[in-house]
């Protein structure tokens, strides 16, 4: 995983790159009723780096994601994206919630309660 530092910005800026998915899959995949997908984006406009960053920086879902990319694009700025997921807590998954391999993990909410807009592709 590429840092998210300001040199990291700058070295893919050189390459002539304007986003560059520095962890996590660079589009949501699977069944949205599943998991849903979360980014961080790191730009110039980022006051915090490394650690500090991955702790402050808003924690964003598909559809504001992609109004920032495209902000920081409509500005000439690059940018380093860090994407993840989080199980939805929903009965109807296909995994059992209660089980110890899910123990820890912060969950997202049920497809029908999350009130953050669809995707194109159907992702909240």
């Amino acid at each position: 995983m590429r840092k998210p530092t300001y040199a990291a910005l700058a070295q893919v800026r050189a390459w002539g790159w304007s986003v560059s998915y520095a962890s996590g899959s660079p589009a949501p995949q699977g069944n949205p009723r599943h998991y849903k997908y979360l980014w961080q984006v790191f730009s110039a406009e980022s006051p915090w780096q490394e650690a500090a960053f991955f702790e402050h920086a808003p924690v964003l879902c598909n559809a504001d994601f992609r109004r920032e990319v495209q902000r920081l694009a409509d500005l000439g700025l690059t940018c380093l994206v860090y994407g993840f997921r989080r199980p939805r807590n929903d009965p109807a998954n296909p995994w059992d919630l209660t089980h110890a391999r899910w123990q820890g993990w912060t969950f997202a909410p049920a497809w029908d309660d999350d009130t953050d807009p669809p995707d194109t592709e159907g992702h909240k």
